[in-house]
C-alpha cells in the first residue's frame, strides 16, 4: 500500500502558549500531514477549550512556577512536566476517516501496541473497564478516563483530545513519564519511550510516512502571532 507523504517534527522545550500557536498554524495551513512531538518549557498547567478556568486552582499552579494556557483541543485540566506531549494534523482519509472517535482508535491502537513491547507490559484501550485513576468530578484529564484512553496497571497513560477544520483534524496526547504531585494515582510510563518506535508504529497505523523535517517560515509566523494574541493572553485563558 502506498503511504502519503509527511513530516516528522521533533521540538524541544518550548513555551507553553508558543506550543499551542503552532499546533493552531498546523491545522490553519494544513500544508502537509505532521506528527509533532515536543516538551515544554517550563512545568505547564492547560485546560481544555471548554474547560471553565474556575474548576482547577490556577494560583496555586503559578506559585509552584507553572505557566498556564488553554488548548484548543478538549478535555481537562493537565499538568505538562514530566510526559511526552503529541500533536497529529492531518487529512481525515484513511485510517483517519469517520470522525474524532475513529481516528482516535486508530492512534491509540498503535501506541498501546508499541509501548507494550517497549515497557514488556500490558499498555491497553480501557474500553469498558473501570480504573483505579478515575475520581469522580475531578477536574484532572487524568483522573477521568473515556474508553479510548491508553491505561497501564489500571491506571490512565495517555490520553487524547481532537479539534477539526475544512476536512483535516488535530490531535493533542498527553503520555505521562513520571506521575506529577498533583495526580499521584495515575500512570506512569517510568522511562523516556523509543520515539522512533512509535512514529513507526503510527506511520503503519495511519498509511503515512512521517519523514524528518522542519516549520516553515509561514507556520513559524503564523504560530507566534496566533501564541501572542490569543493563548498568552489571559482573556482566552478565562474565556467562559
Amino acid at each position: 500500500m502506498t503511504k502519503t507523504q509527511g513530516r516528522l517534527i521533533v521540538d524541544g522545550a518550548i513555551a507553553g502558549a508558543v506550543n499551542m500557536g503552532r499546533d493552531e498554524a498546523l491545522l490553519e495551513l494544513q500544508s502537509v500531514p505532521t506528527l509533532r512531538f515536543y516538551r515544554w518549557q517550563n512545568p505547564t498547567l492547560s485546560l481544555g477549550y471548554f474547560q471553565n478556568a474556575a474548576d482547577i486552582d490556577i494560583a496555586a499552579a503559578r506559585e509552584r512556577g507553572c505557566d498556564v494556557v488553554r488548548r484548543s483541543t478538549g478535555g481537562k485540566a493537565i499538568l505538562h512536566e514530566h510526559e511526552l506531549t503529541y500533536a497529529l494534523c492531518a487529512p481525515e482519509v484513511g485510517a483517519l476517516a469517520g470522525g474524532p472517535a475513529a481516528a482516535m482508535q486508530a492512534i491509540h491502537q498503535a501506541f498501546a501496541k508499541e509501548l507494550s513491547a517497549q515497557s514488556a507490559k500490558e499498555v491497553f484501550i480501557r474500553q469498558q473497564s473501570t480504573l483505579q485513576s478515575d475520581i469522580v468530578g475531578s477536574a484532572w484529564c487524568f483522573e477521568d478516563s473515556s474508553p479510548l484512553d491508553i491505561c497501564l496497571e489500571g491506571k490512565k497513560l495517555l490520553g487524547s483530545a481532537a479539534r477539526r477544520k475544512n476536512n483535516w483534524i488535530l490531535f493533542h496526547g498527553s503520555l505521562v513519564l513520571e506521575v506529577p504531585n498533583e495526580t499521584p494515582e495515575i500512570a506512569a510510563l517510568g522511562f523516556e519511550p523509543n520515539m522512533s518506535a512509535c512514529v513507526d508504529a503510527l506511520a503503519a497505523a495511519l498509511g503515512i510516512d512521517f519523514t524528518a523535517g522542519a516549520w516553515t517560515p509561514d507556520e513559524i509566523s503564523l504560530g507566534d502571532s496566533i501564541a501572542t494574541e490569543k493563548y498568552a493572553t489571559e482573556a482566552f485563558l478565562h474565556k467562559r
